[in-house]
């Protein structure tokens, strides 16, 4: 089981919002406080799920160069044929890239890729949902301090 499995064993979800995307006003001041936090939630759940995908589409890109690259190393091969062989760097350097022990590794090295993108793409999304709780916090701070100027201005 390599690290991408395990995570998703453990319920990694990359669920798509269950809300439209939001489109900004020509002006957003014209938002109220509410509307404005509930577009700050929409477009921060739709940023989550567009880091999500894609991560999955440079993890897709990468395996599709890399297969790629694989059946290149193989063809090169093939049609240098066995008399070429040792003749030229290009060959010797398909022969090293199709030898077992290197796919092996260049697939260790894949799946510590994926998983490294993985987490990278949890992070962001978590720091954009913390920057929105603080600045939830930070507008409701704001509109109590503003309401207990208005007492003692009245």
């Amino acid at each position: 089981m390599n690290e991408i499995d395990i995570l998703m064993k453990r319920g990694l979800a990359l669920p798509k919002p269950q809300y439209e995307q939001a489109v900004l006003p020509p002006d957003i001041t014209e938002l109220s406080s509410e509307d404005l936090a509930i577009m700050f939630t929409t477009l921060t759940g739709w940023a989550d799920y567009f880091a999500s995908q894609l991560v999955q589409a440079q993890l897709r890109e990468r395996e599709a160069q890399r297969a790629l690259d694989l059946a290149e190393n193989k063809l090169l091969i093939t049609k240098m044929g066995v008399a070429s062989k040792g003749s030229t760097v290009s060959l010797a350097k398909a022969q090293i890239a199709t030898d077992p022990e290197i796919l092996k590794l260049g697939d260790i090295y894949e799946e510590r890729y994926a998983y490294r993108k993985i987490l990278e793409m949890m992070v962001s999304n978590q720091e954009r949902d913390i920057t929105l709780v603080s600045r939830e916090i930070t507008r409701r701070t704001n509109e109590s301090r503003m309401g207990r100027r208005d007492t003692f201005i009245t």
